[in-house]
């Protein structure tokens, strides 16, 4: 398998969206659709990863040890 160039997270969203998309059709083969499911997984995974060195570079740059998710309100 070669080598896949990193894409954007934007990229990725677009790529992961449109094989949910053509798997929702269900105009694919059998075959078609594991190759579908295992590439999107293996974006996701991806995807996954930039979020959490994102996560990284936020809490570094705001000396947080845990990026809340959401702040209390009064």
């Amino acid at each position: 398998m070669a080598a896949r160039k990193k894409l954007s997270f934007e990229q990725g969203m677009e790529e992961l969206e449109a094989l949910v998309s053509a798997l929702e059709k269900g105009e694919m083969t059998l075959d078609q659709s594991f190759s579908a499911y295992e590439k999107g997984v293996a974006l996701l995974g991806e995807l996954r990863a930039q979020l959490k060195a994102g996560e990284g570079r936020v809490m570094a740059l705001t000396g947080q040890g845990e990026a809340p998710l959401k702040e209390e309100m009064p």
